[in-house]
């Protein structure tokens, strides 16, 4: 049934036509759905599950307690959070030097991962860069849109890399434009190793950068196995632009210092944790 010190309690079956479903699990679902959308009303959940209004109210009221939720008349909506940050842009050189012992242990987590004859997808990253120091001799292929990746993956003694031509910019080493876009798309990637700028509960996987955000979608898309590496720095921040769907993410690869809410913010969408 889970954890005892869930925050997502009270167990009992309810049944109405062919509806039948914890109450934990129904409040899993309604979760999600505000993480997904940021609101809700009380008829359409109850129309949805086939439950009184009065055991949707219940239902949002048990959330409230545990998370950042606001119980509004007529449903409810995930609150702006103050303590959310806001990121801007940072030049790749300024961000090696944040928080690289857990960035090591994330990388060295995300290197383990890649077998012989994978086609890897690396995005853009300080920690995407330091994967590449932990694949050693493996035989691998690489794709990726950022020629510092490419660089650093060139000393790789068994490495074929992929990267191609267009326009670079300066602060992040991106090739952005549209022959990146389509560069992107002719391939099959095996595994996408996904560097991230902001992940905030309400709005999910965000970067400021405009430019960038339909290249990294793209290369999510044209993946079989798709794994966020990320420090807990990047978390509870927001940035101008939403980048993914949380669903098209099968694994969050963290440091230890990961926050808890957020690893329970996860695992709720069927998101894997490393």
């Amino acid at each position: 049934m889970g954890p005892a010190n869930s925050r997502i309690s009270g167990i009992c079956w309810f049944e109405r036509g062919y509806s039948k479903l914890l109450n934990v699990d129904r409040r899993k679902e309604i979760l999600n759905t505000l993480f997904g959308r940021g609101s809700v009303t009380v008829g359409e959940l109850a129309r949805k599950y086939g439950v009184r209004d009065e055991t949707i109210r219940r239902d949002l009221k048990e959330l409230a307690r545990g998370w950042d939720i606001e119980i509004v008349y007529g449903g409810a909506h995930i609150r702006d959070s103050n303590g959310t940050q806001a990121v801007k842009e940072l030049a790749v050189s300024a961000k090696r030097s944040e928080n690289y012992e857990a960035k090591q242990i994330i990388a060295r987590k995300a290197s383990e991962l890649i077998e012989d004859g994978d086609m890897i997808g690396l995005n853009s990253g300080s920690t995407v860069e330091y994967i590449i120091d932990y694949i050693g001799d493996k035989s691998v292929h690489i794709i990726t849109l950022n020629v510092n990746v490419a660089a650093k993956a060139l000393l790789l003694p068994k490495a074929t890399v992929y990267i191609p031509g267009g326009r670079v910019r300066s602060s992040s080493g991106m090739v952005v434009g549209p022959g990146s876009l389509d560069f992107i798309k002719s391939f099959s990637i095996d595994k996408c190793f996904f560097g991230i700028s902001a992940l905030c509960k309400k709005r999910g996987i965000m970067h400021p950068v405009l430019e960038e955000v339909e290249l990294n979608a793209a290369m999510l898309s044209v993946s079989d196995k798709n794994y966020v590496v990320t420090d807990s720095s990047k978390i509870n921040k927001t940035a101008f632009f939403s980048m993914t769907p949380m669903d098209v993410i099968g694994c969050f690869i963290v440091d230890d210092d990961f926050p808890p809410d957020y690893r329970e913010y996860i695992t709720l969408r069927g998101i894997n944790i490393i």
